[in-house]
Order: C-alpha cells, then sequence, then structure tokens
C-alpha cells in the first residue's frame, strides 16, 4: 500500500476532485534508489485526503528550478547553525540522532512509497498452472534457466528474481488471451493501475492484479508464445513490476543491490500499510507520557526542556519525537553509518530543511527558541 499526492483537492458536487496528481516513481541510479513523480490524469476520487509534507521529487505547477532560492536557504541555514540556539539544539545527543534518522528515512522513502506490483503473484501464479499447464510449463523451462544464472545468489533475493520472471511471463500470457482485473491502488489516486506502452499492440497495465481471465485462441496462443520468447520484451515488463521505471540495466549486481533494499524495507512498507499513523511522522504530539501504539519515543521532553524548548518546538521544526518500531529496527542495523552521519550537523540540518519552500523554512527556523 502507498499514497499519491495532489496540489490541489477541492470538493465538487459531493466528490473530491484532485489536479496536478504525482505518483514515485522509483529508478535504482548510482546504487541507490532514487524518486522523481509520475504525473497521473486529473480526477475525482473516493477516500481520505489530508495535508502531508510534499516530497523532493514532487513537481509544482508553474514551478521554477528554485537552484537559487535553494543556496539562498542553505546559507541562512548555516547561519542560524552558528548564531541561534537551532545549532545548540541540532548539537544534543538525541536530536542529531532523530536528524540521521531522517535522513536514512529519506532515502529508503522511494522504496516505502511504492506500491508492490508483485503482491499475489504466487496464488496468481499456480492458478494460471491449473488454467494454462501449457505456458506455465514453458515458463518452467525459463526458470530453470533463469536459476543457472543466478544460482549463487542469496536465497530470498534469488526468490524475488523468480517471482519477477514468472510474473513477467504470466502477465504477458494473459495480455495476449485474456485479460486481468485489478484492485483499485491507493498509490494512484484509486486508480487500478497506470498503462506503459511496450510495443505495438501491448500496453501494460502496472498494477496489482486480483485476477485472471482467459480465453485462449490460435492467434492469442501464437501472439503469447512470441511476446514470452523476446527477452527484451520480458525484461522491460520485469522492469515495470519492480520498479515502475525505466527498462533496468540488466547487470546481475544492480538487481542484486536494489532487490537487498526492497526486501530490507519490507517491514516499513507492512507497517505503512497496516498503521493509522504514517510511518514517518513529520510531526506528532501526544499527552506526555503516552506513547501512540507501534512507535518509540526517540526524543524525550526532558531533552527538550532541558534545551528551552517542548514538543511543539519539534512540531514547528518539523520532527517527531517518535519513531516506528520497524524504522528503529531498520535503523539499528545500520547503527556505525547513522553515528558517522550524527557528526555532520550542518550536513544533517541542510538534509532536513533545505529542502522546504523557502518561505516555510523560514517560518520554520524563526519558531525554533
Amino acid at each position: 500500500m502507498a499514497f499519491a499526492w495532489a496540489e490541489h483537492v477541492r470538493r465538487r458536487e459531493g466528490k473530491l476532485e484532485a489536479r496536478n496528481i504525482q505518483a514515485a516513481d522509483p529508478l535504482w541510479q548510482e546504487g541507490k534508489w532514487r524518486a522523481c513523480g509520475r504525473r497521473l490524469p486529473d480526477r475525482t476520487f473516493v477516500g481520505r485526503a489530508y495535508r502531508a509534507p510534499t516530497p523532493e521529487w514532487f513537481v509544482f505547477e508553474n514551478s521554477s528550478d528554485g537552484q537559487g532560492e535553494a543556496e539562498v536557504g542553505r546559507v541562512a541555514l548555516e547561519l542560524r547553525l552558528h548564531t541561534t540556539p537551532l545549532g545548540r539544539m541540532c548539537r544534543n545527543f538525541e536530536i542529531r540522532q532523530a536528524l540521521a534518522q531522517d535522513k536514512l528515512a529519506a532515502a529508503v522513502a522511494p522504496v516505502v512509497q511504492v506500491p508492490d506490483l508483485l503482491a499475489g503473484e504466487d496464488r496468481l501464479y499456480q492458478e494460471w498452472k491449473l488454467e494454462r499447464p501449457a505456458a506455465a510449463a514453458e515458463a518452467a523451462v525459463a526458470l530453470a534457466a533463469l536459476e543457472n544464472r543466478c544460482g549463487h545468489w542469496p536465497a530470498e533475493i534469488r526468490q524475488l528474481r523468480h517471482r519477477l520472471r514468472g510474473a513477467a511471463l504470466r502477465r504477458l500470457d494473459a495480455a495476449a488471451t485474456g485479460r486481468e482485473i485489478f484492485f483499485p491502488c491507493p498509490a494512484y489516486f484509486g486508480a487500478p493501475y497506470l498503462p506503459c506502452d511496450l510495443a505495438p499492440g501491448l500496453s501494460l497495465k502496472a498494477g496489482i492484479v486480483r485476477r485472471t481471465e482467459f480465453w485462449p485462441g490460435m492467434e492469442g496462443e501464437a501472439r503469447s508464445r512470441t511476446w514470452r520468447a523476446d527477452d527484451r520484451l520480458v525484461a522491460a515488463v520485469e522492469a515495470r513490476l519492480f520498479s515502475l521505471g525505466p527498462a533496468a540495466t540488466g547487470r546481475e549486481e544492480d538487481f542484486v543491490a536494489a532487490a537487498a533494499v526492497r526486501l530490507g524495507a519490507a517491514a516499513l512498507q507492512e507497517f505503512e500499510a497496516r498503521s493509522p499513523l504514517p510511518l514517518f511522522p513529520p510531526a506528532m504530539i501526544f499527552p506526555e507520557g503516552t506513547v501512540p501504539s507501534g512507535f518509540r519515543v526517540r526524543i524525550r521532553s526532558d531533552t527538550l526542556r532541558a534545551l528551552g524548548g517542548s514538543y511543539l518546538t519539534l512540531a514547528a521544526a518539523g520532527l517527531s519525537p517518535y519513531i516506528a518500531a520497524p524504522f528503529y529496527d531498520y535503523c539499528a542495523e545500520r547503527r556505525e553509518a547513522l553515528a558517522a552521519d550524527g557528526e555532520d550537523i550542518a550536513g544533517l540540518a541542510a538534509a532536513k530543511w533545505r529542502g522546504l519552500a523557502p518561505a516555510m523554512a523560514h517560518g520554520m527556523l524563526q519558531s525554533i527558541p
């Protein structure tokens, strides 16, 4: 489960109408997942809409590149770190640790914010084997050949690679000989899928499949065999099911590295899907001594009092005093990297606040005592 963002949401004739809708579109690049916004059609929708911090990849209508404003914001931020109590606050161990955790959260967010398009594929693949035994038998041969190339990978990553190849072959067969029915997807503002043109006569519907219906004929069977035998086409389907980004590099080391990050974030994705509170809350205030379910305290109220502030100070700064339990465990596994990041106070402050709109950043920094 994931979410989409819209620049404008308003009520019209009893429905919610969204404009400039964008979903996170991740891409594995230079050894890490990066995100950009993929524009979706404006539409009405049902469900909930609420204000949330805008992700860095979101592009506003009629916006400029903002590079000059960002540089001015960086200089102003560094000045405040040296001349205001903001610097003393950021030098506190708990605050530094929280800033380092939020920097890590921004890095893993592109993985957490996209839907798992392989959800339910194990069930769908078993149903496919019953309904389309000949096509599934040909797929088994392809999977065996794949095993010869990736048999030395870690078991969990090898299993993901097999699921991805099996899903691509199954979906090509479904596109050629039947149709797929999808769940509504919150990441697409309730739309069931995103169309992705792969080849003449073939537009992949990238979404979470609920069920598949087949009505094969001679023409469809021939089309299915042709598509499933086209290695470049199979790879294109895999690239969209795995990341919804441009075609994968095809290099084994890239897949292993990207898959490790995706699998490592599985618990974070599950929490985001099930929790009524967001995985990475920008600010939350509960009565003192109260900890929301599924969270831990990372910045104590006593710490803020010693610094001359309160949880309201943190809220103004966009810092949550709480951390989701699965993200706490995720950070614990990366303790050394976070400790190294914690030494660069200016870098942590810039990562947290420089990306905000200049007016918002100015107002937020002014509110810190």
